[in-house]
């Protein structure tokens, strides 16, 4: 019986498990092949409400990465050698697939309508270049191969339904079974730089030369693009183990660069050597011998849309070269900085350019006085945390933006608080502290597990909770619940609040117990959802209706305070204003 060694790490997650059962392991593997700093979070946007959610068990849009994920999860019971996921599961995606491309979305239920438009949206936006169908279950995929045939069948008739849904973008659609071999797959790939460890003879010009140094050693050659090409449509995006970022696609996220290579590929295939910077590959050790260049094990770290822009591309009837430099480095530290300053020059996450910021090495430094709680400040490190509760960079952007009386650009602009000088230096100011954050991202959190409480009792759920439960699976309904309750506070608590920035609880050391302590706030706030639902009307974009809306639920607040006073004391004696 074959060992994963996944297995003992997703046991360990009790927190995920507890809270989402079923659906766990779907969100564990989301949460590895995607490298998810807070999927609590994610599960609270992703996860749909389970009663008429039309087959899908999770819709997730990451506009980033040009990614969405439509996935199914089955959970079989006390497993034995020789189980089979059912197939029948599998061809339900196919039922899913026609709800999430839906032409009226008018038909599409309630249950699962924002996440399709939002989906749809990105699409549109030419912001998603591939969109996954999952089959995620708890046992070994080889067991039963109809699942793979419908698996096939799926990606065929999902491919024909986006192409003639959104007139041919350029999308693709990939199925796969996601059983305990590709999770154990993906769990290596988390904590390993090289997982293709063949043994691979390079087409080359038959040229090159050697660089070394005390702790890294390179071969330096022109590549051929038939065979990068070959090699990317056999390993596909396990190339890019070792890589921030997989191909990207040539939508309009990249500023049309791959339409560009692939452009260049088609056009003029004898200038791509010289119009392209090449790729730079980390291999666990190389031979040159005989006119051969051969490489043992292989990721690519920087060049990882050039690769599938020519993958993309048309086959070439003549051959071309990439300039391409081969690295054997086995010392962890130096292998990350290669990494790091290798993509310094590529469009990647814009907090990777504000990771050494003096307010991020501040607050990383700052938030060690919480060993429970993790912040990396946009510095991605590639270490895998376990049993801590992970601050998404992001999220925590997005909360502080929020609460500080911007809902509308928090949700809208996700990388352009990182991005633009103005709006990053109006969250990450001086007076910042890890206090204020953990206070602000306990409120985040809060309302995750009061929309996840309100899923799990389905049909048991009164028509107020109904209501919130709808409210809630609005766009930017979360963006605009946390800047409200941040307007209401002072009205909701009868305390006169100086400063917002202020604001934090006088102990930080349970977060659980402050998410706790922030749901009493939150079930007041959306006892007026009605109130608020004109602020979400076509998604969370007009900051006018915003200010109306608050208004509205101000007074209301403001009428009801004396009742509220007994209600959130305890909310009140945990706060402090200073």
């Amino acid at each position: 019986m074959k060992t994963f060694t996944f297995l003992s790490d997703y046991e360990g997650r009790n927190e995920l498990k507890e809270k989402y059962g079923d659906n766990s392991l779907m969100l564990y593997a989301l949460q590895l092949r995607f490298d998810i700093d807070d999927i609590m979070s994610v599960a609270s946007e992703a996860l749909t409400d389970g009663h008429n959610d039309k087959k899908c068990d999770l819709i997730f849009t990451e506009r980033e990465l040009g990614i969405a994920v439509v996935a199914q999860a089955y959970n079989k019971k006390n497993v034995q050698d020789g189980d089979l996921a059912p197939s029948n599961k599998a061809s339900d995606l196919n039922a899913a697939a026609a709800w999430i491309f839906a032409s009226n979305i008018s038909e599409v239920p309630e249950q699962i309508k924002e996440s399709v438009l939002d989906l749809q949206d990105a699409i549109k936006n030419e912001e998603i270049s591939t969109i996954y169908f999952w089959y995620v279950h708890n046992l070994v995929e080889e067991n039963n191969p109809e699942v793979k045939k419908e698996m096939n069948t799926l990606q065929v008739a999902a491919q024909k339904l986006v192409d003639t849904t959104f007139n041919n973008k350029g999308i693709k659609v990939s199925a796969i079974e996601v059983g305990k071999n590709t999770i154990e797959k993906w769990y290596v790939t988390s904590s390993r730089r090289i997982t293709i460890d063949d043994d691979i003879l390079v087409a080359n010009n038959g040229f090159g030369y050697e660089i070394s140094s005390e702790k890294w050693k390179a071969y330096v050659t022109a590549i051929s693009g038939k065979w990068l090409r070959k090699l990317y449509l056999e390993k596909g995006d396990d190339l890019f183990s070792g890589n921030p970022r997989n191909y990207l696609g040539k939508g309009k996220r990249k500023k049309n660069i791959n339409s560009g290579i692939i452009n260049s590929v088609q056009e003029e295939p004898k200038n791509f050597w010289a119009y392209n910077n090449g790729i730079t590959a980390l291999v666990n050790n190389y031979d040159v011998a005989d006119g051969e260049f051969t490489i043992h094990g292989i990721t690519i770290i920087n060049g990882a849309q050039t690769t599938g822009a020519i993958s993309e591309a048309d086959e070439p009837n003549e051959d071309f070269y990439i300039p391409s430099r081969f690295i054997i480095c086995h010392d962890s530290n130096v292998i990350e900085a290669i990494i790091n300053n290798n993509n310094k020059q590529n469009e990647i996450l814009p907090s990777d350019l504000r990771s050494n910021d003096k307010q991020q090495e501040r607050l990383r430094g700052d938030f060690q006085k919480y060993p429970a709680l993790y912040y990396n400040g946009g510095r991605r490190d590639n270490k895998t945390i376990r049993n801590k509760e992970v601050f998404d960079p992001y999220l925590v952007a997005q909360t502080i933006l929020a609460y500080h009386g911007d809902c509308v650009t928090a949700y809208n602009e996700k990388t352009i608080i990182w991005d633009d000088d103005k709006l990053y230096n109006s969250v990450f100011i001086d007076q910042l502290t890890v206090e204020h954050i953990i206070y602000v991202y306990a409120l985040s959190r809060a309302i995750d597990e009061y929309k996840i409480m309100l899923k799990d009792k389905k049909e048991t759920r009164t028509e107020s909770e109904n209501e919130q439960m709808l409210f809630l699976s609005k766009r930017g309904s979360k963006m605009l619940l946390i800047s409200v309750v941040s307007e209401c506070l002072e009205n909701i608590i009868g305390v006169k609040i100086t400063d917002s920035w202020n604001m934090k609880f006088k102990d930080c050391s349970d977060f659980d117990k402050l998410v706790d302590l922030w749901k009493q706030i939150i079930s007041v706030i959306l006892a007026f959802n009605n109130s608020l639902l004109p602020a979400l009307d076509g998604g969370l974009k007009n900051k006018e209706s915003v200010r109306n809306v608050t208004t509205s639920v101000k007074s209301i607040v403001l009428a009801i305070q004396t009742m509220l006073k007994e209600q959130l004391k305890d909310f009140v004696n945990a706060i402090s204003l200073i």
